[in-house]
């Protein structure tokens, strides 16, 4: 009788783990993919900032490298999230240590979003989505347990910092937009 019981709970347990990451992954995707064009518009920007300042303008070598550094750090920001997405991409082979059979499904999921057959989200909302996934995560890390480090998207100071981060980079690309039309 007590093995039924866990042979249901573990069942109930695969279906809702199932269930989670088919609304998980295609968010994961979507966002990881517009965090990868911002962080590459952003590191264009802040190289243009850093040639405009040194060789269009003649500052300091040491004032120069403070404000690409300074420019930088939300950009690193950015790329501990990305990171942190691009790590929830292996959820089959995680699902597979966890729970076995699931494993399949979850990787047919994973084939039909990389394929394009799911619809992806608009750049306006990828934002957004990065506090869908929070609130999913946290319902899942009782499940997930330590296979996966999902604490960046969970907490939400990690969250509101990356929110100001994309709204820096978002000047960073108005500014260096600025300074291009002075360069000329």
């Amino acid at each position: 009788m007590a093995e039924q019981h866990s042979l249901d709970a573990t069942s109930e347990k695969k279906a809702h783990l199932l269930a989670l990451f088919t609304r998980l992954l295609p968010l994961v995707d979507s966002v990881a993919d517009k965090l990868r064009f911002v962080l590459i518009m952003g590191v264009l920007a802040v190289v243009w900032i850093g040639v405009w300042l040194g060789l269009i303008k003649h500052f300091s070598v040491l004032i120069v490298l403070l404000v690409v550094g300074l420019a930088l750090m939300p950009l690193l920001i950015l790329l501990r999230f990305w990171w942190s997405l691009e790590e929830l991409k292996e959820l089959p082979t995680i699902a597979g240590q966890m729970m076995g059979d699931a494993k399949n499904e979850i990787r047919d999921n994973v084939q039909s979003i990389r394929a394009g057959k799911v619809s992806k989200l608009s750049f306006l909302s990828a934002s957004k989505g990065l506090w869908s996934v929070g609130s999913m995560l946290r319902d899942a890390k009782g499940m997930l347990g330590s296979y996966i480090s999902i604490t960046t998207l969970v907490n939400p100071f990690m969250l509101m910092l990356g929110m100001f981060s994309l709204g820096f980079v978002f000047i960073l690309g108005l500014v260096s937009v600025v300074l291009g039309f002075l360069a000329l």
